[in-house]
């Protein structure tokens, strides 16, 4: 009977069409959400950098000089270079050089040991000059030469001749204190390597003193 009373309540149980029990319902989810995940830190590769601006090219270098070149302070040559460039222009004379003044002889007589083998090219450049007085003219300068500019003052006692190239270079100078100045004296002639001709302004200076004063180019083949 303790038997019986025993398997009764279990069969009741199993009984109703022998359906199990509902299944238990799962826990309703948190009211908390979730924290977000770190965005992923940008690294180096990752960050754009910025191209770096590119370098200035260099200024171009100016031009070797023809000549001997006392003077190098860039201020102080390109003050030359405007000064010259306002003086007053000397006077031309074309064969002035083969004259028989005293200039032209005087002149003459110094082309001999500064620049021999050598014959005038070009007008002879003449003027008064007052000390510290400029002028100024031009000389061109072809390729296949070699010249020297030859001055001569039988009163200025320090005249001063420069060759000048725009927008203030200097290509030559003569180096003495005196009335007899050379800028491409021999055996150092001037030869430009360029393959064009080539315009320079040439600066007369009475240094010390004043007086009449007489420029010539000369040339020869190279």
């Amino acid at each position: 009977m303790r038997a019986l009373a025993i398997a009764i309540p279990v069969a009741a149980l199993l009984g109703c069409g022998g359906e199990s029990p509902p299944a238990q319902a799962p826990p309703p989810p948190s009211s908390a959400a979730p924290a977000p995940s770190a965005a992923p830190s940008a690294s180096a590769s990752d960050t754009p950098v910025a191209a770096a601006a590119p370098s200035a090219s260099a200024a171009p270098s100016a031009p070797p000089p023809l000549a001997a070149v006392l003077m190098t302070d860039p201020a102080a040559i390109q003050k030359l270079f405007d000064t010259a460039s306002t003086a007053p222009a000397a006077a031309l004379k074309q064969n002035g050089a083969s004259g028989a003044d005293a200039l032209a002889r005087g002149l003459r007589d110094v082309a001999k040991t500064a620049a021999p083998g050598m014959q005038p090219d070009g007008p002879l450049a003449t003027g008064s000059l007052k000390e510290k007085q400029h002028l100024q003219t031009q000389v061109t300068l072809q390729p296949g030469k070699c010249y020297a500019i030859v001055g001569f003052s039988s009163k200025v006692k320090d005249l001063d001749l420069h060759l000048l190239l725009a927008p203030g270079i200097l290509s030559g100078e003569d180096t003495t204190d005196d009335n007899k100045p050379v800028i491409g004296r021999a055996p150092d002639a001037m030869c430009p390597s360029a393959s064009t001709p080539v315009t320079y302004r040439l600066d007369i200076l009475a240094d010390a003193g004043d007086g009449d004063a007489a420029v010539q180019l000369y040339s020869k083949a190279k």
